[in-house]
């Protein structure tokens, strides 16, 4: 089994993103992001759903700023009245400095026909459920497809469960349009039909419903799901069956990142004319697993040799755990569970995961050919015939 990293390619679009970074500050345009909060008398899975919102649209306004563009996250109570969400939508419409808008599902059932309102320009992840001539289907159903797409063969079956929703319908047409056969299943339905295909996609948002009994092996599973829980977040494929599929999605880490960088993609294109080259799973995974092959051991040789020769310049965070920090990166060997990572120091993503037991790399992603140079001139100076000050040691 091996989980899919939707970090990875997160983080490879935001880099792709970078470029267009100084145009985003210099027109100073801003994204709108509505989302309600919920009344004191919804069920507890509504509720989970006006949470699981809160932290989608968090992660947007992160996923925003980091390209350059200011997000305003507006959040309303849903006790307001249809006027004055209307009102803030013509207000959106109607300032052009506001390049997209998105509103936050769920919402109230008073206000589906307001959001019908917002200009089709603006609607980067089709909350009106039109086609606005740019984009066919939400954010998250193409994300997903997309990954259905690296991962799909010429005699594949996918099975999208949960297809008749908004993100599973979105799925489904995104995959008739790239001619994949793709059948529909709903919550409810006997799941043990998804044995016809190779390639099963859950969005039904019911926590755990696959489980063992029910999800046979498969090429690729994409849980869609996401259901903040007392313990953290869940999705629908029960934990006890992530050892049966080839590759799956995660949750959290999996679709939620994925879902990040195809909005991140859309504004390139819908605010600067830009489309972005298309990405494929496995080709990126592939990339970034060779730069980190060559940058993993010269940093398993720094760390060795600093706590040899500069072990004051190791700190020790806590318990078994072990820093050194430079003035770009941070290795961080943790001895409980002999694993070396590798990290920006400006950033809190793990670039490199190492296992030291087996020396396998578990983690490799947003490495750029700038890190291969640095850490390749690094190496340079891990050399026993070169003389490092005693008062510093190796600048990382």
């Amino acid at each position: 089994m091996t989980l899919i990293d939707g970090q990875l390619i997160r983080e490879y679009v935001k880099q792709e993103c970078q470029k267009y970074k100084p145009l985003f500050q210099a027109s100073q345009k801003e994204v709108a992001i509505i989302r309600f909060e919920s009344s004191e008398n919804v069920s507890s899975h509504l509720k989970a759903r006006y949470d699981a919102a809160r932290i989608s649209a968090e992660q947007k306004v992160a996923t925003f700023n980091a390209i350059g563009v200011t997000s305003n996250h507006i959040v309303l109570s849903s006790n307001i009245a249809v006027e004055q969400f209307e009102s803030i939508i013509q207000s959106i419409n109607e300032d052009n400095q506001v390049a997209a808008a998105i509103v936050q599902y769920p919402i109230p059932i008073k206000f589906t026909n307001s959001i019908r309102l917002l200009e089709a320009h603006k609607d980067i992840d089709i909350v009106r459920g039109q086609s606005n001539n740019l984009f066919e289907n939400c954010a998250t159903a193409e994300g997903i497809a997309r990954i259905v797409e690296s991962y799909v063969q010429r005699d594949s079956n996918v099975a999208v469960v949960g297809g008749g929703g908004f993100v599973g319908n979105g799925v489904i047409k995104y995959l008739e349009a790239s001619r994949i056969s793709c059948f529909c299943l709903e919550d409810g339905d006997d799941l043990s039909r998804t044995e016809a295909a190779d390639i099963v996609v859950s969005v039904t948002g019911r926590q755990g419903i696959f489980t063992p009994y029910v999800l046979p092996s498969h090429r690729l599973v994409v849980d869609g799901g996401f259901t903040p829980t007392a313990s953290g977040v869940a999705g629908d494929v029960n934990r006890s069956a992530y050892r049966i599929p080839q590759n799956i999605t995660p949750v959290p880490g999996g679709v939620g990142p994925i879902e990040m960088a195809i909005l991140a993609e859309r504004l390139v294109k819908m605010d600067l004319g830009v489309e972005l080259g298309k990405w494929n799973y496995q080709q990126l995974q592939q990339s970034q697993l060779q730069r980190a092959v060559i940058i993993a051991p010269i940093s398993k040789a720094l760390f060795r040799q600093q706590a040899t020769v500069y072990p004051q310049y190791i700190h020790q965070e806590r318990e078994n755990l072990f820093v050194l920090q430079g003035a770009n990166y941070k290795v961080i060997y943790n001895k409980s569970v002999e694993i070396l990572s590798i990290a920006r120091i400006d950033e809190k993503l793990t670039l490199i995961r190492l296992n030291l037991a087996n020396n396998q790399i578990e983690t490799a992603r947003g490495i750029t050919d700038e890190d291969v140079t640095r850490w390749q001139q690094i190496q340079t100076l891990i050399n026993p015939a070169k003389t490092q000050s005693p008062d510093r040691g190796i600048e990382l």
